[in-house]
């Protein structure tokens, strides 16, 4: 596993000033910054040569309400020149709450005001630590975030808050395996990848987009522990994917068409993954009959965090064979 700071010392200074300024543009408007913003300070070509250089565990495009943004992922926040801060700031909060838990189980609510008086913020480090909560995910139970006062349920691993000395390294590792860093391949010379999007591959581009959304959200309902809505997504991340690629290849297999299973084995005969490099679980091959709680099973399907995990996987493989088997678009001349 990467450590944070060597990951902060490996971020150049124009890395540094792009994550910066998205960062920074958050801070001041409790959004993230269009594309038209950042596209207008620093060029489109360069904010996209940012986007595959830092690559989507750090930075991401993503379209709403048909307007495109880009945004940090939290370990994105934890590694600009205020992620020092944002750090601490966070430790400093998870530790109240363990403490408090500690000495009454009970307790489902944290305030602002009990958090600033507990721990003397001032204003602007409340407001700091209201964007940090939200964003991170670490609250559970509901949420109400006003402009001035917030309070959240108390987080979803309180429990396993509560057995933990050193919150830092909590913290630490529970980003890290929540973002993953992933070593990339080297690129052959004149290679041209300059979206950074994960799903560059589809050609449909408004599938593309639904497909980062879905990939986005499956990754954050796994950090507030949402097993069956991160299977069920990645379930139909690898529908869609697999279908689309089985078009590409004109191989006849049109999307939500054909089960999961079928969809794998029809990939692999055309030689678009390798044999048994994927390998759906049980529940991610059933995810289908997981939607419809009124669909009778055979048994009753609990699932954890090794399912989750595992269909996280799952879309991560699928992705990178799917990647290495499709051409890349050839650069225009003079590029």
């Amino acid at each position: 596993m990467t450590d944070l700071d060597a990951l902060r010392g490996r971020l150049s200074g124009t890395q540094r000033a792009f994550v910066g300024a998205l960062w920074d543009f958050y801070r001041g408007h409790n959004q993230w910054v269009p594309s038209r913003i950042v596209h207008q300070h620093f060029g489109k070509a360069a904010a996209g040569a940012q986007l595959a250089e830092l690559g989507p565990s750090l930075v991401q495009a993503y379209r709403d309400d048909g307007k495109e943004y880009y945004r940090l992922t939290f370990l994105g926040v934890l590694l600009t020149d205020q992620g020092v801060q944002a750090e601490g700031l966070l430790v400093r909060y998870l530790e109240y709450v363990r403490d408090r838990y500690r000495s009454d189980s009970r307790v489902e609510w944290v305030s602002s005001q009990e958090v600033e008086a507990a721990l003397r913020l001032p204003a602007e480090q409340s407001r700091l630590l209201r964007q940090l909560v939200r964003l991170s995910h670490w609250w559970g139970g509901g949420s109400a975030f006003g402009e001035r006062e917030w309070i959240v349920g108390v987080p979803v691993d309180v429990d396993d808050l509560v057995g933990e000395a050193d919150l830092q390294r909590y913290v630490r590792d529970h980003v890290l395996r929540h973002f993953p860093i992933q070593a990339r391949a080297a690129a052959a010379p004149g290679a041209d990848d300059t979206s950074g999007h994960p799903f560059w591959f589809v050609a449909d581009t408004a599938l593309r987009e639904r497909l980062a959304m879905d990939w986005h959200e499956a990754q954050d309902v796994c950090h507030v522990l949402g097993w069956k809505s991160c299977v069920i997504l990645c379930g139909g991340i690898l529908e869609a994917l697999l279908s689309d690629a089985l078009r590409r290849a004109q191989a006849g297999a049109g999307r939500g068409s054909t089960a999961l299973p079928q969809l794998v084995a029809a990939a692999v005969e055309r030689r678009l993954i390798r044999e048994d490099s994927l390998r759906p679980s049980p529940a991610l091959q059933a995810f289908r009959t997981l939607i419809h709680p009124g669909r009778p099973q055979r048994k009753t399907v609990v699932l954890g965090r090794t399912d989750a995990e595992a269909a996280l996987d799952t879309v991560r493989s699928c992705l990178r064979q799917l990647a290495a088997t499709t051409p890349r678009p050839s650069r225009p001349a003079g590029h």
